[in-house]
């Protein structure tokens, strides 16, 4: 087999690929032993029939349909692992006709890994911001801590701002009831900080054994993406209304904390729990920054099929959160007013912008030579699959997976080391 290689725009390769006579022949003879298996040629058993007698009764065409659907495929690996290129959708073929005793050729045109600039990735800088813990912050933790060792008592009157409640809360969408179908009662603390606001709204000025159903729209950023902005139903019933009474802010709320003696004791120990607590977010920033600083700095034309695969990927993970609601995809794209290529539509930027930076970060890999320990991939790739049957070919791609994982991570931490100006307080993890 021979092969030739052309790179074209829009990081695509075309393969002129040519398997000599001899293998033309091997193939056909392939395809007539699998073939012999199929037809029945009296006076001899499935597949013992001579090959000229099997190509008789089935004819020269079926024969040659045979080898170039066998033979294609396996030329088409070949020629993948000669070149060393790397597809990332199918190839379009076009086909040379296949003959005895003659070359065949065929050439195929494949989108491929594009290219990536680092251009001069070296330079790159992300300054490391520090939070200050504030007397502010340190008084929230104390009223936090108060709240926790506070009493809820039962009191007589109508609802109010940071009460808790107790109540049977059922929300629905049109018929479909979406949480509280099992009608138990359950504590909700009229906070609008932690509770849509406009559930707490609905709730306040409500007594003991009071109801009330009201409409509202779930916000934005609700825990569940696919009810984002949905209108819904709030179905109420209220059992009793308790008010939180908070210890005072003294040394016994410290020994009640189990934080030291002494108020000043319990201020300390908050000050340090924020201090740690604001250098991982410092941290996890920075590092978003950084990532972004490589995406937004590399040059790269990111392949359609690159794009459209990523966003495959995206509604595949939402089709499976929406399955453990008992919400068929199709179903909850109906109920959204919207269209499949309108949910593909909002996520495309998303999807170009993740796989831009996995670009990125796998060329900042080659670039600095990063490896990654064999054993740490097998253990992955264990773990992954754990509790489940799968096939060699199977694990393979589970170790490929992990590996790439792998080299990822390692190339995030090498970028963190580079961005990071040498007088911060970043320490590589």
């Amino acid at each position: 087999m021979t092969v030739t290689l052309e790179r074209k725009a829009a990081s695509q390769v075309a393969l002129q690929v040519e398997a000599t006579a001899d293998e033309v022949e091997a193939a056909i003879q392939a395809s007539l032993k699998r073939l012999a298996s199929r037809v029945r040629i009296p006076g001899f058993r499935p597949g013992k029939a001579p090959a000229a007698m099997v190509e008789r009764a089935i004819g020269w065409e079926t024969i040659r349909h045979e080898t170039v659907d066998y033979l294609v495929p396996d030329l088409y690996r070949r020629a993948i692992d000669e070149t060393g290129v790397e597809p990332v959708g199918d190839p379009e073929l076009d086909l040379g006709e296949l003959e005895r005793d003659q070359p065949f050729k065929f050439s195929a045109t494949v989108t491929v890994t594009p290219e990536v600039e680092l251009r001069d990735y070296l330079t790159l800088r992300v300054p490391m911001e520090t939070t200050e813990v504030t007397d502010e912050s340190v008084n929230q933790a104390i009223l936090e801590a108060r709240r926790r060792h506070s009493e809820l008592v039962d009191v007589d009157r109508a609802a109010q701002a940071g009460d808790v409640i107790r109540c049977t809360l059922v929300m629905r969408r049109g018929d479909e009831i979406l949480t509280g179908s099992d009608g138990e009662e359950r504590e909700l603390e009229l906070d609008r900080e932690t509770v849509i606001p406009a559930i707490v709204d609905g709730v306040i000025g409500l007594t003991a054994g009071e109801s009330r159903s009201f409409e509202t729209t779930l916000p934005q950023d609700y825990r569940q993406e696919e009810l984002r902005g949905a209108t819904v139903t709030i179905d109420v019933t209220v059992h009793a209304v308790r008010e939180r009474i908070l210890p005072p802010e003294d040394d016994a709320l410290a020994v009640l904390d189990q934080h030291g003696p002494t108020l000043e004791d319990l201020r300390d120990h908050y000050r340090s729990a924020l201090a740690v607590e604001a250098a991982e977010q410092d941290r996890e920033r920075h590092e978003g920054a950084a990532l972004e600083a490589l995406r937004d700095y590399v040059r790269v034309d990111v392949p359609e099929v690159m794009i459209e695969r990523e966003i495959d990927r995206q509604l595949a993970d939402l089709e499976y959160r929406l399955a453990s609601l008992g919400l068929p995809l199709d179903r909850y794209v109906e109920m959204s007013g919207q269209s499949m290529a309108a949910l593909r539509a909002e996520r495309r930027e998303p999807a170009a912008s993740r796989v831009r930076l996995e670009l990125a970060l796998d060329a900042l890999a080659v670039a600095e030579g990063i490896e990654v320990d064999e054993n740490q991939v097998e253990r992955e790739a264990r773990a992954v699959a754990e509790g489940r049957k799968i096939d060699a070919a199977q694990r393979r791609r589970l170790e490929d997976l992990a590996r790439r994982d792998l080299r990822r991570r390692a190339a995030g931490q090498r970028l963190l080391e580079i961005v990071t100006p040498e007088d911060s307080n970043f320490v590589a993890t």
